[in-house]
């Protein structure tokens, strides 16, 4: 094929179409815990509120509570990479087979939040890295909104086992907000999730997608949550120094039917192909490279710790 900027558009066209087309058939699994927070500056402020007025009896006055803005930002952080052809691959019409590196790398861009997901699951435990609203760890124990808030404990350390989720279940529909006031959480099995590694699939399988247990009884877990097995959880787990703990398999139980949902999901920019293929530009001129940039902007943070419960699965389960 001739190299002419004719030519080079329509290449470009076709991988553009191919990388968009690969990115928007991609499930991802960011999208079933996070609330989505467009953010149009560099970085979104995010208030919640501690005090959330109950709604009750107007007896002489109406409860009043303002909106707090808490402190709790989220910057927003560039991804993205460099694709380059060969000229000679243009010429030699051998340019199709890098249709398929555009797809494979359309997709790879529309993982890159679940990777950052991943991170965001393991650096909950710390109090640096994973630190929420409350200034504590997203999974801690005596969590407050504020100082006069109810405290309550959403970590927990054991490993998965049928009476460990139980727990988890039931600390979620005893929570209360900071006025002491019910949340009601755990009621919506469809937007309830338990979140495992690959090795603990087979036992959370038992726990909520089995009808009955191994004796034939009936199983009071059954349908209680829809299981997520989270790919790479496991290795990130074991090699972190968050959790510290080489057979650390941890868990999660996150109620995400509530218009705030436990976790953010904030993009600024989507990932898009920018080409650069002047035929007097120094790549081309001097290398006979022709590249494609991706680039996308976007950040994941936390959102409500008190819709989630999280343990680091580092010790026994009894």
């Amino acid at each position: 094929m001739e190299v002419t900027a004719a030519n080079l558009a329509g290449i470009n066209k076709s991988f553009q179409a191919k990388f968009n087309t690969a990115r928007a058939a991609v499930t991802a699994f960011y999208k079933l815990f996070c609330m989505e927070c467009p953010s149009t500056a560099g970085e979104n402020v995010y208030g919640y509120l501690a005090d959330l007025p109950q709604i009750s009896k107007v007896t002489s006055e109406y409860i009043r509570k303002r909106l707090q803005t808490l402190g709790y930002r989220l910057t927003n952080e560039k991804f993205g990479g460099i694709l380059e052809v060969k000229r000679e691959s243009i010429e030699d019409d051998q340019y199709g087979m890098f249709g398929n590196v555009a797809s494979q790398w359309g997709a790879r861009a529309a993982q890159v939040p679940d990777l950052e997901l991943l991170q965001l699951f393991v650096n909950a435990f710390s109090a640096t890295k994973g630190k929420d609203y409350t200034g504590s760890a997203f999974f801690a124990a005596g969590k407050k909104a504020h100082s006069k808030a109810t405290a309550f404990t959403n970590l927990d350390t054991k490993k998965l086992s049928a009476a460990n989720f139980q727990t988890a279940l039931a600390a979620l529909v005893e929570r209360k907000d900071a006025e002491g006031v019910p949340l009601f959480l755990g009621q919506n099995s469809q937007q309830l999730y338990l979140v495992v590694t690959s090795d603990d699939q087979s036992l959370a399988e038992s726990i909520v997608a089995a009808q009955f247990l191994a004796g034939g009884a009936n199983n009071t877990n059954y349908n209680k949550a829809k299981l997520v097995v989270l790919p790479g959880l496991k290795t990130l787990a074991q090699t972190s120094a968050v959790i510290n703990d080489a057979d650390a398999l941890p868990w999660f139980l996150l109620d995400c039917s509530q218009p705030v949902k436990p976790l953010i999901y904030q993009p600024r920019t989507a990932f898009e192909l920018t080409p650069s293929f002047q035929l007097t530009g120094d790549r081309v001129f001097n290398e006979d490279v022709f590249q494609w940039k991706a680039r996308g902007r976007m950040a994941l943070g936390y959102g409500l710790p008190e819709y989630a419960f999280g343990s680091t699965g580092a010790d026994a389960a009894a």
